[in-house]
């Protein structure tokens, strides 16, 4: 045998090792549960209404509909072996329980490969699903939406929602922790800003920011931001901020240096014109509160970030926001929405006192604009301090 046929017959061996003698090994199957994934999803769909709550964050109405969703609007469409049901089931759990992979694998009996396949492919529709959940505010000058301080609605008559910003854990390489440290905390977080109406429904989302980012930076890059237009109000409309924002036409806050946070005023009522505007202001803003206190409570990926690469954490925190607008919108009873759906939980978010030489703020808007929702705030905190006499 010359060099040559050596050299083939060398080829022909790897070659066969390499596409046909791994082929035919029979892959160690470490899956052996009784109940497949198809069944567990079924048992979700029809067992105990509570189970589903507990193990998908959602009643079993809101689950099925949102499914029904995916399948018509978003080209969500069943596997071979898997159904658009169980690949949904397996997203909420990560999102909902804040699960790994190999938890997730072997509930429903699919290789990690797998669950990480399908994961991303509900990920991917949840980005066209968020588009089409959060969308701004109609600015209806007579809103017909539910909520609680109505007499306090009829005051503030130009206010069309609440704006703030939260912080959402990230894990973060090393190389960029700084940026992401949040103030003073030991973990990193990404800042998410946020407008809701008094229905608890987001409006407008930003995500991704470095958690030492300011709100209000935030805030002003969002306004000129032409992939992600800002719904701007009408010019006698406004959202409810807290001092991190500037107080210009189309943003509300409070009266600086001034009893603010609801807590203040526990023990003593508001006395004075700027404090009873300011207790309003709050007893209205905390809409946004409550709203991130439902999200949150939902989702506890939210609190403890998986080491998913940023950019799919961001997406993560996008779906979430989406979901809980989809929750809402269903109009089916939800415990966590009854639970925080009270006009007056105190909830602790991010405070940031109300200081007069809080130099962070952003000046966005003209003098005319910061003159303008100065007089209109004057004139509100005079109503309700005669309304109150």
């Amino acid at each position: 045998m010359d060099n040559n046929q050596k050299l083939l017959l060398v080829i022909l061996m790897y070659l066969y090792v390499r596409f046909f003698w791994k082929r035919g090994l029979k892959r160690m199957r470490d899956n052996d549960s009784n109940m497949t994934g198809h069944q567990y999803t079924l048992e979700l769909l029809t067992g105990n209404p509570k189970q589903c709550i507990e193990m998908l964050r959602m009643s079993r109405e809101s689950f099925v509909r949102l499914c029904a969703h995916f399948r018509v609007n978003y080209s969500l469409v069943d596997s071979k072996h898997v159904s658009v049901e169980e690949k949904m089931a397996m997203f909420l759990m990560v999102i909902g329980h804040n699960q790994r992979y190999v938890v997730i694998k072997r509930r429903f009996q699919h290789s990690k490969q797998t669950i990480h396949k399908f994961f991303y492919e509900v990920l991917d529709k949840m980005m066209l699903f968020a588009r089409d959940m959060i969308v701004p505010t109609s600015f209806n000058p007579n809103p017909n939406i539910p909520g609680h301080n109505k007499r306090l609605r009829r005051v503030f008559k130009g206010a069309v929602g609440a704006l703030d910003g939260t912080l959402i854990h990230a894990v973060v390489p090393a190389s960029k922790q700084d940026l992401y440290r949040g103030r003073g905390k030991g973990d990193c977080y990404q800042n998410v800003l946020a407008i809701c109406d008094f229905n608890m429904i987001f409006t407008f989302i930003v995500a991704g920011w470095e958690g030492v980012a300011h709100d209000a930076r935030i805030l002003s890059e969002a306004l000129v931001d032409p992939h992600a237009p800002f719904p701007i109000p009408p010019p006698d409309k406004y959202y409810l901020c807290d001092a991190a924002y500037a107080h210009t036409r189309g943003f509300m806050a409070p009266y600086r240096n001034v009893r603010y946070w609801l807590g203040d005023f526990r023990r003593r009522r508001a006395l004075t014109n700027k404090e009873k505007f300011n207790h309003g202001h709050a007893k209205l803003r905390n809409v946004i509160e409550r709203s991130f206190g439902v999200l949150k409570a939902r989702f506890p990926i939210l609190k403890r970030m998986a080491p998913f690469p940023l950019i799919t954490q961001r997406n993560i925190t996008i779906a979430c926001f989406a979901l809980h607008n989809f929750i809402r919108k269903a109009g089916l009873n939800d415990e966590l929405f009854t639970e925080y759906d009270q006009p007056n939980v105190s909830l602790h978010n991010r405070q940031v006192h109300v200081d007069a030489d809080e130099d962070e703020v952003g000046a966005h808007g003209t003098a005319a604009d910061r003159e303008y929702m100065t007089h209109l705030r004057d004139e509100i905190a005079e109503q309700l301090m005669q309304s109150m006499e």
